[in-house]
Order: C-alpha cells, then sequence, then structure tokens
C-alpha cells in the first residue's frame, strides 16, 4: 500500500508539475514546466538537506544490519572475523559518504555551506584521487544556457579572420554554418568534446598551421569547404561562442538559419609558427 501511495504522488506531481495534457484528437501527449526557477530553487533547498538525512538513515540500517549478520556468526574466531571485516567496510563506508555530500550539496549552495568544516576538510584531502565526484559525464558541456563551441579562426595577415559562414572551422560537427542541420542526432561526438579541454588546443594548433591532409579532414570533412585548402593559414587563434538553435519565429527571406550564436570572449589569442607563446606552452605541457 506504501509503494502504491508513493508512486501515485509521484504520477500527481508529475502531471502537476510539469503540465502533462493528453490530446485525445491528436493523440498526443503534451508537457511543459509549470513552476518558475524561484520555485525549484526554493523547493530544492528544502529537500536536499533532508535527503542526505534519509540518506544517513539508510546507511545506518544496513551497517546495523551487517553488524547483526555478525553477531549471528558461530565459532568465536569466524565472530571476530567477520567483525573485523565488518568494521574496516564500514569505516570506509561512512568515509566515503561522508565526503560525497560536498559533491551533492554543490546543486544547492545554502546547504553545501551547512555542512559540518570537519566534512569539507575530509573532501579537499582526498579531491585529488577523484574518489567522488558530482554525477555527470562533461557535466558542464550538457548546452544549458547555450552550447559552447571553442572555433578556429585563420588569417594570412593576422587582421582579416575567416570567421563566418563555410570558412568557419569545424570539428566534424559543431554547429559552425548556420544553414546546415546537425549530421548526427544529439550533435555530441567524441573529439570536439575532448579538444575543447586541451591544453590551449596546443596539439593541434601547430598541425593547423601546416599543409597536412589528415589535419584538413579533421577540421573540415569536405576539403572544398575548407578556406585553407590551398595554403595554410599563417596565424590561428580561438574565440569561445555559445550556440542556440533557431526558431520558427526567428525565421527570415530565403534559407532559414538552424542556428544563432552569440560571441562570449577569446579562448586563445592569435599564433603563428615560431611564436614564443606557442612554444612556451608547448613545452610545458611536453608536446615538443
Amino acid at each position: 500500500l506504501l509503494e502504491l501511495s508513493t508512486y501515485g504522488l509521484l504520477l500527481y506531481w508529475t502531471v502537476r508539475y510539469f503540465g502533462l495534457e493528453l490530446d485525445w484528437d491528436k493523440k498526443l501527449l503534451d508537457s511543459r514546466v509549470a513552476f518558475t526557477y524561484h520555485e525549484f530553487t526554493t523547493w530544492l533547498r528544502a529537500v536536499t538537506l533532508p535527503l542526505v538525512g534519509v540518506a544517513f538513515l539508510s546507511l545506518s540500517w544496513e551497517i546495523l544490519a551487517a553488524l547483526y549478520r555478525c553477531v549471528c556468526v558461530r565459532g568465536c574466531f569466524w565472530k571476530l572475523w567477520a567483525t573485523l571485516q565488518w568494521a574496516i567496510m564500514a569505516t570506509a563506508t561512512v568515509g566515503l559518504f561522508a565526503v560525497s555530500l560536498v559533491p551533492f550539496t554543490y546543486i544547492e549552495h545554502e546547504s553545501n555551506g551547512k555542512l559540518w568544516p570537519g566534512i569539507h576538510q575530509m573532501f579537499r584531502a582526498v579531491e585529488r584521487f577523484q574518489v567522488v565526484n558530482s554525477y555527470g559525464l562533461f557535466r558542464r558541456m550538457t548546452g544549458v544556457g547555450g552550447r559552447p563551441e571553442v572555433i578556429l579562426e585563420g588569417s594570412y595577415d593576422g587582421h582579416s579572420w575567416t570567421h563566418s559562414g563555410v570558412s568557419v572551422f569545424g570539428l566534424g560537427c559543431p554547429p559552425g554554418v548556420f544553414g546546415v542541420s546537425p549530421r548526427v542526432f544529439g550533435v555530441c561526438p567524441g573529439c570536439p568534446w575532448v579538444c575543447p579541454g586541451c591544453p590551449g588546443l596546443c596539439p593541434g594548433r601547430p598541425r593547423a598551421l601546416t599543409p597536412c591532409p589528415a589535419v584538413i579532414r579533421l577540421l573540415q570533412a569536405d576539403e572544398s569547404r575548407y578556406p585553407f585548402h590551398g595554403r595554410p593559414p599563417t596565424f590561428l587563434r580561438a574565440q569561445l561562442y555559445k550556440y542556440w538553435f533557431t526558431t520558427p519565429s526567428e525565421g527570415s527571406p530565403g534559407p532559414a538559419p538552424w542556428w544563432r550564436r552569440q560571441h562570449v570572449q577569446e579562448f586563445f589569442p592569435a599564433v603563428s609558427l615560431g611564436d614564443p607563446t606557442l612554444e612556451s606552452l608547448l613545452s610545458q605541457h611536453g608536446l615538443k
């Protein structure tokens, strides 16, 4: 009965807070967010620490149940051996649980600040080992608030930069060209995700400044659309943009663009082969 009531409450809250509506004529299930950002943060603040309490009670129950099983073991030696194992595992489990509270409460900073200072000290002591982490692979690159993209731009004179239309450097599948639809669903292939994490994009920069066919194929699968297929650029720089899909209301005469973008900041300054800054970074990261 308790389980049935729980599922019933979850269904009710889902219908209420996500505005689920069933259109019988069109046979469609429509949904919309029916709460504000302020309401969400208020709810998050109210449930974060109680969830920690529930998790602690659940862990305590499992530890006590394991201790009871140790006590029930026959034989003094085996009972002592089981209890020793229990003590080691329980200590490690409680320690992991404690340090995991820090990344867990990142979802609500006020709750994070209410944690016992000793827990923060424990987390900082083991942080470099990455024992616990916040959930999510590349969780800062989900596209919330715009999809971040590092765009490489090339120039022959250091003043005129190719950065629009088909002249955009693209690592296979980033937006780049506004009028071209995504090549894959989700538009998240592995190479573009990894490259922005490279130190200053240094590994790929010297290669992009040389006439290397393999690099050209990486930067642009269609070589005819690559702006420097005849002669490599003299200078390279990287700019950080945020990309969004366009909406029907943003349509314009002619072919509608798939993307709109906004410049955020310079990601890496202009460099050329032999540039002291580039050479220093390559040496610093052991890439030369």
